[in-house]
């Protein structure tokens, strides 16, 4: 059996905390021993929350690595961009080599090719010493691929996936009732945190131009973030007040329900390295409306299952909607290509990297 300190971010929300939660119940299911040590275990305003983030990220990670040494065979480290969610790789470089582990990392960042211009030192340091780094898309390998030529062989694509037990086709009529949604609306859904990256304000701008041409819509956007008030006054000063709703955050026990009650599903970001509601949204069956923000273009190949467009158009994305309302889409056939993207697949191409190395 192999054994696997897992290390990763488990927050309320988040595409890392996602993949980083199901990876580690599907490998569980499939007689892989997981010991998870949580980067994010700090819950409220703590006022020192950045420094004891970047203390588990560290010496918190050395000391878990070092104390549980004898209880498992390789490191497997989820890290994202940003620079000190980095430092957790770093560290994995470290006690890797004196603890003499394997050492995997999945590196999730949507901003690829900015973070790894600006941190090459580093990136060249964790890639040079890893066994095998992980990416989500292949646009994230043909970026460091082309940075890093040397390191190609350390490069494996397994995307993220989605759980097939819980996004499934339901009744949209009875989910709508559930949520006392209008039935005569056509409804437009975004789940996504409230930050800038996210694109929302191109969102809201395009469903500003679908109105022109009907009123039977509703966008509900659901997440929470700094954004908020900015998106909030966009609104009234459009007055989409009847045609935009900000629900804030949801369980994710909700999120099924508002995927199946939702007409199509729109993922207006200006980066993503995957984006693993897309895949949610397909699993319910329905077509996903999103930009070429480096993630996308890998789930969405073909018009029979959404359509693309440039980051920041809102004229284009909104002529897309209009486009994907009047489209009769063959819901089985989003059902049977979101299926290739089961969490069980995902975790068994990751166990076949664990006990080839």
């Amino acid at each position: 059996m192999v054994r696997v300190l897992m290390c990763g971010p488990l927050a309320a929300s988040g595409g890392v905390s996602t993949h980083t939660r199901k990876l580690i119940e599907y490998l569980s299911v499939l007689d892989i021993e997981v010991i998870f040590f949580n980067f994010a275990e700090i819950k409220g305003n703590h006022p020192l929350k950045s420094l004891i983030k970047i203390y588990r990220r560290t010496i918190g990670f050395g000391i878990e690595c070092i104390s549980r040494n004898k209880d498992y065979d390789l490191i497997h480290v989820q890290t994202s961009g940003g620079v000190f969610s980095f430092l957790s790789s770093i560290t994995g470089v470290l006690m890797s080599k004196i603890l003499n582990k394997n050492l995997i990392i999945t590196f999730h960042y949507s901003k690829t090719e900015q973070f790894i211009k600006k941190y090459k030192f580093l990136f060249n340091f964790v890639l040079k010493n890893v066994n095998k780094m992980i990416l989500v898309s292949n646009k994230q390998k043909d970026i460091i691929s082309n940075l890093f030529p040397l390191y190609l062989n350390k490069l494996l694509v397994i995307p993220n996936g989605y759980d097939s037990k819980s996004f499934y086709p339901l009744d949209p009529v009875e989910c709508k009732k559930m949520l006392h949604l209008p039935e005569n609306k056509k409804i437009i859904l975004n789940v996504s945190n409230l930050i800038e990256t996210k694109g929302h304000k191109y969102l809201i701008d395009a469903i500003y131009n679908v109105t022109k041409h009907r009123k039977d819509v509703l966008c509900i956007i659901i997440g929470k973030g700094n954004m908020k008030d900015k998106l909030e006054s966009q609104i009234n000063k459009l007055r989409l007040n009847d045609y935009v709703l900000l629900l804030g955050w949801k369980p994710d026990n909700d999120l099924p329900i508002f995927m199946n009650a939702c007409d199509l599903f729109v993922l207006p970001s200006l980066n993503e390295s995957f984006g693993i509601v897309q895949i949610e949204a397909m699993g319910c069956g329905k077509p996903v409306i999103s930009t070429k923000n480096g993630g996308s273009e890998d789930l969405i190949t073909s018009g029979n299952i959404g359509l693309l467009c440039d980051v920041a158009d809102s004229k284009t994305l909104g002529d897309n909607i209009l486009v994907s309302l009047d489209n009769k889409w063959d819901r089985h056939a989003i059902v049977d290509y979101a299926m290739q993207f089961e969490w069980e697949l995902v975790a068994k191409d990751t166990i076949s990297l664990y006990t080839s190395i």
